[in-house]
Formats: C-alpha cells, sequence, structure tokens
C-alpha cells in the first residue's frame, strides 16, 4: 500500500526598491499524517526549475526510503 507524503511550495522572494521578487529559489515542505496530525517529515532547497516531485523523490531514495512506494499529494 502507498505510504501518503504531502507537500507544499514556497518560493523565496525579496524586496529590490520596494518590488518582490523570486530569487529563483524555493522550499519543498513534506508531511505526512500521525494520530490525525500533520508532521513535517523533511524539507528540501531546489531552484524554481526543477521538478518538485523529483526533488521529493530524490530526497526520499537519498536518505533511505527509495524501496517504499509513495503518493505525493500537493496541498
Amino acid at each position: 500500500m502507498k505510504k501518503k507524503l504531502y507537500y507544499t511550495v514556497q518560493k523565496e522572494t525579496e524586496f529590490y526598491d520596494d518590488i518582490e521578487e523570486c530569487t529563483g529559489i524555493k522550499y519543498i515542505s513534506a508531511y505526512s499524517i500521525e494520530d490525525n496530525i500533520p508532521t513535517e517529515f523533511f524539507t528540501v532547497v531546489a531552484s524554481n526549475e526543477d521538478d518538485t516531485e523529483e526533488a521529493i523523490n530524490d530526497w526520499l531514495i537519498d536518505n533511505g526510503y527509495g524501496d517504499e512506494t509513495f503518493e505525493l499529494i500537493a496541498l
């Protein structure tokens, strides 16, 4: 059975001459649900150009979760 992993994406911004602009960096936070409470599992820093779900899968593989199957759900 697939485990569900929920994620959010927040793009980093900075102000230049009172204008908010993206820096090209995004923060991908993944959450699991434990006892009906969302619990942060990990956060990945990536380029805005990087595929979000691919970055999550790369983190999972790099951290010993490559044999598990996850359903990724954007919040």
